[in-house]
């Protein structure tokens, strides 16, 4: 039987359905390929497995219904196991063509090495499905239009690829531009399907067909294949914009987030006056954040340069930064470094520069680095220098130590230079020093130490302790230690923290102190002596009157008695008078022995009014020797003064005399006023005023000088001696000219002034 050829025929609505589901297949691979770019991890795997199989079904129910759209005169049949060998071939080159486009980059190798794969996977799939025919014919292909098949494959391949990698970020175009790339996809793959099938020619042949697991597809199976594909390809368009959605929400959070770090940030470096920065070496382009355009003082115009940062850079500093950006260029490694900025007002700015060196994605180098503003740290460093070198100095003038020990190990954790000092201890010898200070106690203070120390740690005290230090050369310190403790959240001592004072200084001021104040109640003890010995005769008047007075008494109670009848009430009366003028002997010798006795001072409340009446009536008899008329302007309800008696005394005897011996030359009325009231302020202010010569005026601030006097036989030790006694009392001494003549001298003294030691 003769070879015939059979003459195939087209049906095209399948032809078109064949290119509508290539366009959907096509539009339906943009799609995906977006999603699996923008997938990472196992998801990305999902949808790279998923899209492929989705995009695979919808090629191969292109190339199959492509295949049924071919009619022969002769019944045809597919083996399907072989079929579905074809749809894996469209799965794998789907696989193949997701995988190449969702790279971040695609490069020419790349593309071409996946166009070749792809279009032998399209091409494989065409010529396996074709091989499933089954069909009472012989099956020929043309080798031109078989080869010309697979270029058409690769090439579409190519284009397929170029256009998936261009649309599949949906935010680089809008939908009709992924429309019309799936449209010229959808129209170049059946070019390569067809051109295949135009390869193929068919010869009756009378061998009958091999049937088995062959199946005979029906209008209703095409438009089965036709709908399970568009239904496949349009749940995964379903399912990828489900995503797209959610992503897009997801972007939009993260968006948002990002803006408000990005706003937190900002506010943080420019609380913190910390800017950031980048810094492409290659190519010098270098970026800057807002904080770091501020701490610069450029405007947001200005492209920062390295020219731009030497402009602000101080000219002392710019050799260091000029050298660290050439060491940083050529040696690739990290950099810290400070330097100062000059700015255009004149101030200077402190900055702390820290980078560190990375490749970026094409392998160059750049540095990602932070600019620190540390001006206000430098000043606060600046300050608390100096604040602490005032400290050291002002514990070197007091001679005051700090220092902090732990209760646990009794080991110090803080020792002032000024402690060192204290101890003789060099300060390079560090907290070791310590342990070796109670070598330097001496011996007789150690216990008492001791025992204060453990006192406080047992009862969390503070604790006041004086002790001695015995340095190497025999020297001797006198200390004062204040400790104070610090608790745990718990209340027990964790620490001790205190001061040591060296009061050596002190204490043999206290004893010279000592030393002058028995000298100087000697002198005063002298002084009241001379002038108790001026007063002499005076004195002896004004006591021999009382025991003459009483002698005359006796002989008129004798004589009274004697009489034949005792007149005893005349006799009573002058043994009332006897009794009387010896009080008054007696109280007169008693001041007297007062004046004389040597003491300490005793500090009690004193009645100043009484003093003044003391020594009025002490000193009546030169008063009245000389003529001079006494008057008092006491103000009652005074306050008493906390004083020694007898030196209070002193003054106003010392006052009062000088005032008589001004009066003693002078002619005219000679009056001596003593007064005392009550002033602002808490103070008792007693005035003793006389008509004598006066003060010379030239020599008003010179009369309280020691050895200063104007009488022609004075020692000039009286006022200055008064002087000392009303200081020491917290009050003051002063005189003034009376007009026309005479002077006052004024005592001023405190009444709430407190017990003395």
């Amino acid at each position: 039987m003769a070879a015939v050829n059979l003459i195939g025929s087209y049906n095209y609505v399948l032809v078109a359905l064949s290119v509508l589901i290539a366009i959907f297949a096509s539009y339906a691979a943009l799609d995906l390929a977006g999603r699996v770019t923008a997938a990472g991890g196992w998801t990305r795997a999902v949808w790279l497995l998923g899209g492929a199989g989705a995009m695979g079904t919808g090629i191969w129910s292109m190339h199959y219904i492509g295949m049924l759209a071919f009619i022969l005169p002769i019944p045809v049949s597919y083996h399907w196991p072989t079929v579905l060998l074809s749809l894996f071939a469209a799965i794998v080159a789907s696989v193949v063509a997701l995988g190449v486009v969702s790279r971040q980059k695609m490069g020419w190798f790349r593309a071409l090495a996946g166009s070749v794969l792809m279009g032998a996977g399209i091409a494989s799939m065409h010529y396996i499905g074709m091989a499933a025919m089954r069909l009472s014919a012989i099956c020929q292909f043309n080798s031109f239009l078989v080869i010309l098949s697979v270029v058409f494959a690769v090439l579409i391949s190519l284009a397929a690829l170029w256009i998936t990698f261009r649309f599949r970020n949906e935010k680089t175009g809008t939908g009709w531009e992924k429309l019309a790339g799936a449209v010229v996809m959808g129209a170049a793959i059946p070019v390569m399907h067809y051109t295949g099938m135009a390869a193929a020619s068919f010869t009756a042949s009378d061998m009958a067909a091999d049937l088995s697991h062959a199946v005979n597809i029906s209008t209703l199976g095409t438009a089965g294949i036709a709908a399970v594909t568009f239904f496949v390809l349009g749940l995964a368009l379903l399912t990828s914009w489900v995503d797209r959605r959610f992503a897009t929400q997801t972007l939009e959070v993260q968006e948002e987030k990002l803006h408000q770090s990005e706003a937190y940030l900002s506010e943080a470096q420019r609380l913190s006056h910390t800017g950031s920065f980048g810094w492409r070496v290659s190519t010098g382009e270098i970026n800057w954040s807002e904080e770091t355009y501020r701490i610069f003082q450029y405007d947001r115009t200005v492209k920062p340069g390295v020219e731009q940062i030497l402009q602000r850079v101080h000219p002392e500093d710019a050799a260091l930064v000029r050298e660290t950006i050439g060491r940083a260029a050529q040696d690739r490694e990290d950099f810290d470094f400070e330097h100062r900025l000059l700015m255009p007002d004149g101030s200077v700015k402190h900055v702390h520069v820290v980078a560190h060196a990375q490749r970026d994605e094409s392998g160059e180098l750049e540095y990602v680095g932070a600019v620190m503003d540390t001006t206000e740290n430098k000043r606060a460093e600046e300050a608390l220098r100096r604040s602490e070198s005032y400290l050291a100095e002002a514990q070197r003038l007091t001679r005051t130590g700090s220092w902090a020990w732990r209760v646990a190990g009794r080991d110090a954790v803080h020792l002032s230079e000024e402690w060192y000092r204290i101890y003789g201890f060099d300060p390079e010898e560090g907290l070791s020093a310590w342990e070796k200070r109670r070598q330097r106690m001496h011996p007789e203070d150690q216990a008492k130490w001791q025992g204060v120390i453990e006192r406080a740690i047992a009862e969390k005290s503070d604790y006041d302790v004086e002790h001695r230090i015995l340095l190497p050369d025999g020297t001797v310190k006198y200390t004062q230690t204040v400790g104070h403790p610090v608790l745990n959240a718990s209340g027990d001592v964790v620490q001790f923290v205190g001061t040591m004072i060296d009061v050596t200084e002190r204490k043999r001021a206290e004893e010279e102190r000592e030393r002058l104040r028995h000298a100087h109640a000697d002198l005063a003890r002298v002084n009241r002596v001379t002038m108790m010995g001026e007063l002499t005769a005076s004195l002896a008047h004004e006591v021999n009157q009382p025991i003459a007075a009483a002698v005359t008494s006796a002989t008129s109670c004798l004589h009274w008695l004697a009489g034949e009848v005792p007149n005893l009430d005349k006799a009573r009366a002058a043994a009332m008078r006897i009794v009387k003028d010896g009080t008054r002997a007696a109280e007169i010798m008693s001041r007297i022995r007062l004046l004389f006795q040597k003491g300490t001072p005793q500090w009690e409340l004193v009645d100043v009014n009484e003093v003044i009446d003391e020594m009025i009536v002490l000193l009546r008899g030169e008063t009245r020797q000389h003529a001079i008329f006494v008057r008092t302007e006491l103000a009652a309800d005074l306050p008493q003064v906390m004083g020694d008696r007898v030196q209070l005394q002193q003054v106003m005897m010392n006052l009062i005399i000088n005032s008589i011996d001004a009066m003693k030359v002078v002619d005219g009325s000679r009056e001596l006023v003593i007064g005392s009231q009550r002033t602002e302020n808490e103070q008792l202010q007693v005035s003793v005023s006389d008509t004598g010569v006066g003060l010379p005026p030239e020599q008003l601030d010179q009369i309280f000088d020691a050895f200063f006097t104007t009488k022609p036989h004075g020692t000039g030790m009286g006022l200055r001696i008064c002087r000392s006694i009303v200081e020491a009392h917290g009050g003051r001494l002063w005189a003034a000219n009376n007009s026309p003549r005479g002077a006052t001298f004024y005592v001023s003294l405190p009444t709430k002034a407190e017990v003395r030691e």
